[in-house]
């Protein structure tokens, strides 16, 4: 059964998904027209759709998730139906009369359909303590566990609980409410935001690992599961840029040292002083387009040579 925590987590993959879908595909495409190679665009689908449902604000799964527990009397029911009101008509989402009847609903994430229970989300987002916990860390004899319960109680944003006062006549600030207190959700999609910022600068590598088959036992490779998991990962696509793009970026001072080798009798023949970006516009390109493994030759103000990853003598392909 999946629920709250389920939830987060396709969120985060979503997230992530798309995150590789716009450096692994759509950046890598984008690079190919700015240089003016001849590309056709190799079409993937985009889940931003999916993101707006779970975290837009006002209208998102997440966002009616945080109104409704701030509203007097919360309860799972109220979140139901608050959901099912404001995302019915999203294409992403479903809820069928059998799943209203048990307040479930359905995400179709860019892996697939997922059904959730709307069973403990209230209860879960809120994340306070019960009310039992809460009194007996009150009624404890230790100061330091009393001090601890009102940091808990309001927040950990309380000044009287962080420092005694100075001054015993100061009046003290009324303590802030649990109504305004961030919910999981919302503390969740914050951590996400900074980690997927964090991300953006970098340059990244990915991993993926796959399951080899669902009764996790060894030495069985389940062919259609892996099939079904590189599919929904967005791994077909990303090998198709691959194969059909120039996966190895060269400088052109780099291109030129390394493959100079293949087109040196050209090299030979033009006048001495000539620069290395000129010879290598000329005849050492035309040496090159003639080899069994191609490159895209750019003027000298382009970024560099795009080579299709084909195996060179002493290297491998990448």
């Amino acid at each position: 059964i999946n629920s709250f925590e389920q939830l987060c987590i396709n969120y985060c993959n979503e997230t992530l998904q798309q995150q590789f879908n716009a450096f692994v595909l759509k950046n890598e495409q984008a690079e190919y027209e700015r240089e003016g190679i001849d590309w056709s665009f190799v079409e993937f689908p985009e889940n931003q759709d999916v993101l707006d449902l779970i975290e837009k604000r006002g209208s998102g799964i997440l966002s009616t998730l945080d109104d409704t527990c701030r509203a007097p009397g919360p309860s799972d029911k109220s979140f139901a139906l608050n959901v099912y009101q404001k995302c019915k008509n999203k294409s992403r989402f479903s809820a069928s009369r059998k799943q209203t009847a048990l307040l479930k609903f359905s995400v179709h994430h860019y892996a697939g359909p997922v059904e959730y229970t709307t069973d403990g989300f209230v209860e879960k987002n809120r994340d306070e303590l019960p009310k039992e916990t809460a009194e007996l860390l009150k009624n404890s004899l230790n100061p330091f566990i009393r001090l601890l319960a009102d940091v808990i109680e309001n927040g950990g944003r309380s000044e009287a609980a962080a420092a005694p006062q100075a001054n015993d006549n100061q009046p003290l600030r009324r303590m802030e409410s649990s109504v305004g207190r961030m919910t999981v959700g919302g503390q969740f999609r914050k951590q996400l935001k900074l980690l997927r910022d964090k991300v953006d600068n970098m340059s990244p590598h990915y991993i993926r690992c796959l399951k080899p088959n669902d009764e996790l036992v060894a030495d069985n490779f389940d062919q259609a599961a892996v099939a079904e998991q590189l599919r929904c990962g967005g791994i077909l696509e990303a090998v198709r840029v691959a194969r059909a793009g120039f996966s190895n970026h060269y400088q052109h001072e780099d291109f030129l040292r390394r493959y100079r080798c293949l087109a040196w009798r050209e090299l030979k023949s033009k006048q001495t002083g000539m620069g290395a970006r000129s010879s290598y516009g000329g005849g050492f390109a035309g040496a090159w387009n003639s080899s069994p493994q191609r490159t895209t030759t750019r003027n000298a103000g382009f970024r560099g040579a795009y080579m299709h990853s084909q195996s060179t003598p002493g290297e491998k392909s990448s």
